[in-house]
């Protein structure tokens, strides 16, 4: 007897089977175009989708997910508004709403048209093409403040609220303890302009010392010298330390000056130093030779009464043969005054100062504000998004240390009486 078998079902199912497979790979081709997938991603997709037999291509639903899951989505971000200067653009509008509840004179909208506008038309606007640093980070220098302790409550509180606030390794020298900065205490150096001198020359010894003491790979490779007037940014300041070796002796400033230095049986030689007010450099390895030399350099060679701390240590920096190298940015004073002295066009030609002198702490706290906003504003137009996320997560951890830091030290205003409704 022949028996007869019934193929229609079999050849719909694989034709329906066949139309399935059709449709996936067309959709998946216009879902791989939607998504700005590569056309070689997309083959090499189909390739090993291929390799499988056709049911199981088709039934396997976990393994086409698992494959799918592997191809990169690249996503087009969302059109945005032009790029903006944060403070210096849009001056007619307010960047965030007004309260109608608590008003405030504090407010960012306020304090840009009293205090911020002011530096659009006085310091350079950069607004794009921000390179870091190349060859050290922030955390390989030791920023070292000398400061006193009339100022502990001014403008040594604004250093260390502003810029300070996110640098990593710092000191600030006085002969005061005070453990809110905190201080380092030079025993015996006094208060006056003199004790810079000796906070300087003793205070490097007490830092060598520290120095040692950590691993090698703990140890900072410069250092960074500045009163606690001076407003500094790190971000342009490290660049003038690109392709510099920090196991030589080397010095770094700008704003320099000449002076005579007292060289050997009373003779006197010619030396070059930078300004101490817009601060400057030096080597790990410089200020390892000049160790065993400062305690005497100060208390016999130096003359007595001499206040120029910073001409001091260039002169013993030349005395062991190291020369300045010279680098554009360090102003020595505010804005407003550098404007006036150099003019527009000098003040300018450098479009990122690494630090200004003579801020006082009202300035201090805005120029910081206006510095910060126009840092982030030529990372969001470079489209920089990885450094506009470390620079960001860096500011926020540092504002809330910092509110850690003000707790323990603020003492609030006593609280007033009750208010009462009138009696009778």
């Amino acid at each position: 007897m022949i028996v007869t078998q019934d193929v229609k079902p079999t050849l719909k199912k694989k034709c329906f089977l066949t139309t399935c497979f059709i449709i996936l790979i067309f959709a998946s081709f216009l879902i791989g175009l939607s998504m700005n997938v590569s056309r070689q991603t997309t083959t090499q997709f189909f390739l090993k989708l291929a390799q499988a037999p056709l049911v199981e291509r088709l039934l396997n639903d976990s393994q086409i997910n698992a494959t799918l899951n592997t191809i990169p989505i690249v996503r087009h971000p969302q059109s945005r508004t032009p790029f903006e200067n944060f403070v210096c653009d849009k001056t007619n509008i307010n960047r965030f709403p007004v309260s109608s509840t608590t008003p405030s004179t504090d407010s960012f909208d306020i304090y840009r048209k009293t205090t911020l506008e002011k530096y659009c038309n006085m310091v350079p606007i950069p607004r794009r093409n921000y390179i870091k640093p190349k060859t050290y980070t922030e955390d390989e220098v030791v920023f070292v403040i000398f400061t006193s302790s009339k100022f502990f409550h001014t403008r040594a509180t604004a250093t260390r609220d502003t810029w300070l606030s996110r640098i990593t390794n710092y000191y600030f020298l006085s002969a005061t303890s005070y453990p809110y900065l905190p201080v380092t205490v030079i025993a015996g150096a006094g208060e006056d302009k003199l004790s810079n001198m000796k906070k300087l020359f003793y205070g490097l010894q007490i830092i060598y010392q520290q120095q040692m003491n950590l691993s090698i790979s703990q140890r900072q490779k410069w250092f960074y010298i500045a009163g606690c007037d001076t407003l500094i940014f790190p971000h342009h300041l490290l660049k003038r330390l690109d392709g510099l070796d920090y196991t030589k002796p080397i010095r770094v400033g700008g704003h320099w000056g000449t002076c005579d230095c007292l060289g050997p049986n009373g003779t006197k030689i010619p030396g070059e130093f930078p300004s101490g007010g817009a601060g400057f450099f030096f080597s790990m390895k410089l200020l390892e030779i000049m160790q065993p030399h400062l305690t005497n350099y100060v208390e016999n060679v130096w003359p007595r009464g001499n206040v120029a701390s910073d001409v001091a240590l260039a002169c013993l920096a030349e005395q062991l043969g190291v020369r300045l190298t010279k680098q554009v940015g360090f102003w020595a004073h505010a804005p407003a005054f550098t404007l006036a002295e150099n003019g527009r066009e000098r003040f300018h030609r450098e479009p990122e100062p690494n630090d200004f002198h003579y801020v006082g702490p009202d300035e201090m706290y805005a120029l910081d504000e206006f510095y910060v906003n126009q840092h982030m504003d030529r990372l969001i137009n470079d489209e920089n998004w990885d450094e506009l996320i470390r620079v960001t997560r860096r500011f926020v951890s540092s504002h809330y240390e910092l509110l850690r830091k003000k707790r323990r030290e603020c003492t609030l205003p006593v609280i007033g009486e009750e208010v009462k409704l009138p009696t009778g």
